[in-house]
């Protein structure tokens, strides 16, 4: 807690590493016969709720204003003594956007009334939603990534997050009202507070805007290679309003069994959703102080799916039963059972903000935030099972505060007009897992009627120790200048984390099979126990990330705006993890990284430069610059706990050596092989350069608009296991007469399991390019709208940073060479997608309607074609699975050493059958060289409201959400597939016989193929009530 104090105080003195935008800005030049009119007064007035910011034109006739409330509507005035005023109506102010208002001042004291309605087109690069848009969006659960249906150049995968720039969910910076709310440490997948749990942050309905920007020029915005999605909460007005809201579905509500020709088509068992909710806003003193308030609780059913019996899991129903019988007799405990069972997920969420306008050049808002999530986890996939005992339960528990304090001054003693924007923020959380029963964890591979099914039982080995505590506190201020024609920004922003992480792997022990007789016989292929060395946790990590940055904004012209600038990100590490001296002075003293070593302290550079230039039709755009972002903690972390004096264990691989199983594993007695964690002390937190470049064109009614963008990976992450060394052994893969072969990796020693090392690499890029129309339609069909775009994309990458262990991290890059993997298609790489809606919203008297239909077509996700997990390790690198398979010539297969009479044959026609395979033999199978089909989806959401009156905006709204429609239209349509960990093993390595320089396999074929989702390919709809008054 010292260490803590002493940081926060750190902060006061260079102040967030990823400060984002909470706020909305205009500027313009006033002129009268084209000459610059110095003196000007600008007066912009949120008329809801009677807040006014204000300003003054400087001598080029320049002014600009900052930190105001997004949305609107605004009343601008533009007036000089002695000239007419001119003055622009319903203006909406979008999040992160700086609107351009110009006026040329006639000689008049009269008034002149320019009514204008701003509606500022977002360009692909940063798109803005509002809270109206996100509520007609086709949803079930009311998440956030369903945001991702109405964006060309973002896909939510099945994990959950958001794709964003062929990047990892884990390198987007996501922050409510500017302060982080994204999954610093990284245990999850969507890269979000809640991640584990895959539970909203916030509630939709308490969200005013959200923007999602890849290529901003913006340098208070930081901490993402990927994205930076921002949201900032609703304020209350002068006006008492709220809504009270719920929404329902069950397994009524959903379509039946999915899938063309299928003979028994059921429902789904005891489903149900139920959502809940309230928000109220209102002044406590008019036009000075005002609160909104905003609650939500998400209760949320699923039937387990993949189970024996289901038609869809590896496993049989008679390997199930024997598992669970002998499994008891060996413990006292059946597994839980391995039926189907319900999926239970609890979340409730709140808001409170208070806003007061001092005066007219101070604002002030204060925000709060909480979020209690219980979230099931059900891991089964069609090839892996866990019994009900082996599941857990993930939970989540978030406080957050923040304060901002927006100020205005104009004609400083610089003589320049200026705005300082500060923002304080503190996030308290808590995550983890809970079990039912704590016993040694059974995996049993080699299961079902093709030998590829793993069932396990127990105690999950990953959450039988399992707590997060983490502390988070943010600071963030920076001034803007306004003088001449230039905005001149200064900043600092600073964070300090703190992470307390009680984690222990196979706690309870751990004992894989990898055959069914293999484990009635109790002969494990491997054995782990994890343990605390002393009886005490891994000691907490503090960290922190300082930046300092400046940017000019330059009006060329009234048409013409350059926005250059630099950033300086420095990461700190506050205390080093325990040096290891046994290990730092033994075998792996050579590679020269340690254990007790922390990345050295770095200044990391990000400058950016961009230019707009926008007529009444074009507006063209483009920049280029340096984004700097910051890996999950965990996987630093990792150093910290696993350096083989806190955080230890056994390992044994030898099947021969495994001992019997024990419900006490503690006793078993054999020396310690922990796994070892290193960062290099070179390691950078991941830099990409992008660029991007766009143009619109506004023929309103018509909108079209043009966008690519290239990004060049600097420090992206690269993972090696040390343990595995290339002795000069080779695997024989072809023929008897071919010498075609891969690295056959032999343990370097006993004393260690693996030896991990995070490093970089500068190898990886992606780029884009997106084409989109819209069209408003006019005079009888007003309120429709219509929207088309498409995508095309590709990311390449060495290492995709898909999991919060650096085991998982290396062993599922799979390779020929596991230490040396090629450059590929990414994980995160979706090559295809294409967004189309129709949409209508109309009021008329005391009726109103809302209609969105809504395509989204997208590729599958991409697999790698591997050699099945078994009893042999394949390359003897120690983690099994992992393998490329090599794709034979039809001479090579005659002379290869096959398990049975039909895996040749069969093998062969799986190749021939198979596009890629058949244009490649002779050569090892590419990383994600394939992909899932493509995806269809269509969408509905239909709102009909019935008002109070004809002039109120108060009433009573019913709804209805279909989503995968075309999967009811048609069963055939609309459908999802899966793989396990992006993989498929089509063959498995039944054993490996030596011979000169190495050894030869031998092969099996059992014919894995992907399966579909039986959920998520299902239609399913929801009816809702919402009460607004």
């Amino acid at each position: 807690m010292k260490r803590l104090l002493l940081s926060v105080a750190l902060l006061f003195v260079v102040a967030v590493a990823a400060a984002q935008v909470t706020s909305s800005s205009i500027r313009g030049s006033v002129t009268s016969n084209d000459n610059p009119l110095s003196g000007a007064a600008i007066v912009a007035l949120h008329t809801p709720s009677g807040t006014q910011y204000g300003t003054i034109s400087n001598a080029e006739g320049h002014y600009s204003i900052g930190g105001m409330r997004v949305g609107g509507p605004y009343r601008i005035e533009i007036s000089f003594l002695g000239y007419k005023t001119v003055i622009y109506k319903n203006v909406e102010l979008n999040l992160g956007k700086t609107s351009t208002f110009d006026a040329d001042l006639e000689v008049d004291d009269a008034l002149i009334d320019e009514v204008v309605v701003i509606s500022d087109a977002s360009d692909m690069h940063t798109q803005n939603f509002s809270n109206q848009e996100i509520g007609n969006i086709p949803t079930i659960d009311r998440s956030i990534y369903d945001l991702t249906k109405l964006m060309p150049t973002a896909v939510s995968p099945a994990a959950g997050g958001i794709i964003l720039g062929g990047q990892s969910t884990r390198y987007n910076a996501f922050t409510i009202d500017g302060t982080s709310s994204a999954d610093i440490y990284g245990l999850g997948t969507t890269g979000m507070t809640g991640s584990l749990t895959q539970a909203n942050p916030i509630p939709l309905d308490a969200i005013a805007q959200v923007q999602i920007t890849t290529a901003t020029v913006d340098l208070s915005e930081s901490g993402f290679t990927g994205g930076a999605i921002n949201a900032v909460t609703r304020s209350g007005d002068n006006e008492f309003r709220g809504t009270a809201y719920t929404y329902f579905n069950n397994e009524h509500f959903w379509g039946t069994t999915p899938g063309k020709d299928v003979a028994n088509r059921t429902r789904l068992t005891q489903q149900m959703t139920n959502i809940v909710g309230l928000t109220l806003g209102g002044p406590i003193i008019k036009d000075k102080l005002f609160f909104f308030v905003a609650g939500e609780f998400n209760r949320n059913m699923t039937p387990s799916t993949n189970y024996p019996g289901s038609g869809v899991s590896a496993l049989t129903l008679e390997e199930a039963e024997i598992i669970s019988g002998s499994y008891e007799a060996l413990t006292g405990y059946d597994g839980g059972g391995y039926n189907g069972h319900n999926i239970l997920a609890l979340t409730g969420s709140a808001v409170a903000r208070i806003d007061w306008n001092i005066n007219d050049r101070h604002h002030f808002s204060l925000r709060y935030n909480m979020l209690y999530a219980d979230a099931d986890a059900s891991s089964n996939t069609a090839q892996s099972f866990y019994f009900a005992g082996s599941e857990y339960t993930n939970i989540n528990r978030t406080h957050s505060v923040v304060g901002e304090l927006n100020s205005t001054w104009s004609g400083t003693k610089l003589g320049a007009n200026a705005m300082n924007s500060l923002r304080v923020g503190y996030t308290r959380l808590q995550d983890g897992r809970t079990t039912d029963v704590a016993l040694p964890a059974v995996i049993i591979n080699g299961l079902g009627e093709r030998g590829t099914g793993t069932a396990t039982i127990g105690t999950n080995p990953y959450s039988g120790c399992n707590m997060l505590y983490q502390d988070v506190v943010t600071i963030a201020d920076d001034i803007t200048f306004s003088y001449d024609n230039h905005d001149t920004t200064i900043g600092i922003a600073g964070e300090i984390y703190c992470a307390d992480n009680l984690y222990l792997a196979n706690a309870r022990g751990t004992y894989t099979y990898a055959s069914m007789d293999d484990f009635l016989a109790d002969k494990a292929t491997q054995y782990a126990y994890g343990y605390f060395a002393n009886g005490e946790p891994n000691p907490p990590m503090t960290t922190g990330q300082f930046a300092v940055y400046i940017q000019d904004e330059v009006a060329l012209n009234r048409k013409l705006h350059l926005t250059y600038g630099l950033r300086a990100d420095i990461p700190v590490m506050f205390d080093k993890p325990v040096a290891n001296e046994t290990f730092n002075s033994g075998y792996f003293a050579k590679f020269g990284t340690m254990t007790g070593v922390v990345p050295r302290l770095q200044v990391l550079l990000s400058p950016r430069v961009g230019i707009e230039w926008e007529s009444d039709i074009l507006t063209l755009r483009g920049s280029a610059g340096i984004y700097t972002g910051r890996i999950p903690f965990v996987w630093l972390s990792n150093c910290y706990q696993n350096t083989g004096l806190h955080s230890v264990g056994v390992t044994v691989t030898n099947p021969a050596e495994t001992p019997d199983f024990s419900l006490h594993p503690e006793s078993v007695g054999i020396k310690s092989n922990p796994s070892i964690d290193l960062v290099d002390n070179d390691f950078r937190f991941p830099q990409v350069f992008r660029v991007a470049a766009g143009a619109k064109i506004d023929l309103f009614p018509l909108l079209l608009s043009i966008d690519a963008d290239y990004s060049k990976g600097l420090n992206n992450i690269f993972v090696e296991n040390l343990v595995a060394e290339d002795r000069g052994q080779r695997l024989y893969v072809g023929g008897e007469s071919s010498d075609t072969s891969a690295t056959y990796y032999n343990s370097t020693t006993s004393d260690y399991s693996a030896v991990y090392r995070l490093s970089n690499t500068q190898r990886g890029y992606s780029w884009s390019a997106t084409a989109r129309v819209e069209y408003n339609f006019m005079n009888a069909l007003s309120g429709l709208k219509a929207m088309a775009a498409y995508t095309f994309s590709q990311s390449k990458s060495i290492n995709d940073g898909i999991s919060a262990q650096s085991s998982s991290n290396w062993g599922r890059t799979y390779a020929v060479d596991s230490n040396s993997p090629e450059l590929s298609n990414s994980v995160y790489e979706f090559p295809h997608k294409i967004v189309a809606s129709l949409s209508y919203a109309r009021r008329y008297g005391l009726f109103g309607t809302n209609v969105m239909l809504l395509y989204n077509g997208y590729s599958g996700e991409h697999y790698s074609l591997t050699y099945a997990r078994g009893k042999v390790d394949a390359n003897g690198d120690t983690y099994r699975g992992n393998s490329l398979i090599y794709i034979p010539t039809e001479a090579e297969m005659s002379s290869m050493l096959w398990a049975n009479d039909t895996s040749a044959a069969a093998f062969n026609d799986y190749i021939k059958a198979d596009k890629y395979l058949r244009t490649h033999r002779g050569k090892f199978a590419e990383r994600n060289s394939h992909s899932l089909p493509f995806v269809h989806r269509l969408d509905l959401h239909v709102a009909q409201s019935f008002y109070f009156s004809k002039t109120s905006s108060r009433r009573i709204e019913l709804s209805l959400d279909v989503i995968n429609l075309s999967n009811l239209i048609s069963r055939s349509w609309g459908l999802v597939h899966r793989t396990s960990n992006w993989a498929l093993s089509p063959v498995t390595i039944t054993e490996l016989q030596q011979v000169d320089g190495g050894y030869r396999p031998v092969y099996q074929f059992n014919g894995a193929d992907y399966t579909m989702d039986d959920i998520t390919s299902r239609w399913h709809m929801q009816l809702g009530l919402r009460v607004v008054f």
